[in-house]
């Protein structure tokens, strides 16, 4: 046994040190700006737990953190637009061309909270918007007001051409695909920022525009797009730097996995974004 444990750990040692100098640390925090139960509250760190368990780095020497402000506030009433959520600052790390989210805001409508809650879907909603604080469908594209960052998406064209996501689209659904579909309808905060709702990826994949059908599933596509914006992720670097990582955090005793899937009802209630950033 103790033969065992030594090996175990020296093969962790090694293997840590063997990470790529090119990956900072990533960290997501909440600022709980109110209206929001405790149990309500508490789900955000179930999403944060959830996010930071595919997106385990950034592709950079310099750590990242985003700071994200959350309330329950009055939106529209029941039914229709659930959340809003978009980055409210942005930043460059000193070695990257990426262009990060800093700051966020995730706002949810008071009037569909408690229901959510009760059917357990507001973990899905709350994954959905911060995946937006972070990136997706907000920073796709950044090279028209900051030369030289990320550009993975021309607004209107329905054709996301990240090289990431695109090859692991290619390996996962399509494989001649040369860009993959993005939704153009549901008007501002809908359209140009989620997977098309009919795309090979399916209805029910956690970023396309509409909640639901169920069991909300994550493809391989969507937690690779965060690599074309910066991210070290699970699936496009899982050999190298993701590897070292979650061995590393396994030994510790620090990870706690969990899967989730939802068996309610089907809903087409809209989720939105918006984009007001500083940098």
């Amino acid at each position: 046994m103790g033969v065992s444990i030594k090996w175990f750990f020296s093969v962790v040692v090694s293997l840590c040190v063997s990470f790529s100098a090119n990956a900072g640390l990533f960290k997501i925090s909440i600022n709980d700006l109110g209206g929001l139960t405790p149990s309500q509250s508490s789900v955000f760190d179930d999403a944060i737990a959830y996010w930071e368990s595919y997106l385990i780095g950034v592709q950079s020497e310099f750590n990242h953190n985003i700071v994200i402000d959350a309330s329950g506030v009055a939106l529209d009433g029941v039914g229709g637009v659930l959340g809003s959520a978009g980055p409210t600052g942005i930043t460059q790390l000193p070695d990257s061309t990426f262009v990060y989210a800093n700051k966020g805001r995730m706002r949810f409508d008071t009037a569909d909270l408690a229901s959510l809650e009760s059917r357990g879907t507001l973990f899905d909603v709350i994954v959905h918007e911060m995946a937006h604080v972070i990136g997706f469908g907000t920073l796709w594209t950044t090279d028209f007001f900051i030369a030289g960052s990320q550009s993975n998406y021309v607004s209107g064209s329905g054709r996301y051409i990240g090289e990431y996501a695109l090859e692991i689209y290619r390996r996962e659904f399509v494989e001649n695909a040369t860009f993959i579909p993005v939704e153009l309808g549901g008007g501002a905060g809908t359209a140009n920022s989620h997977w098309d709702e009919p795309w090979p990826g399916g209805s029910s994949d956690l970023m396309t525009g509409y909640l639901g059908p169920y069991p909300i599933s994550l493809s391989d596509t969507t937690v690779a797009s965060f690599a074309d914006i910066g991210y070290l992720t699970t699936v496009t670097h899982a050999v190298s730097e993701a590897a070292t990582v979650w061995l590393f955090l396994f030994s510790m005793g620090l990870v706690v996995t969990r899967h989730h899937q939802r068996t309610t009802g089907a809903s087409t209630r809209r989720l939105q974004i918006f984009q007001a950033m500083s940098v």
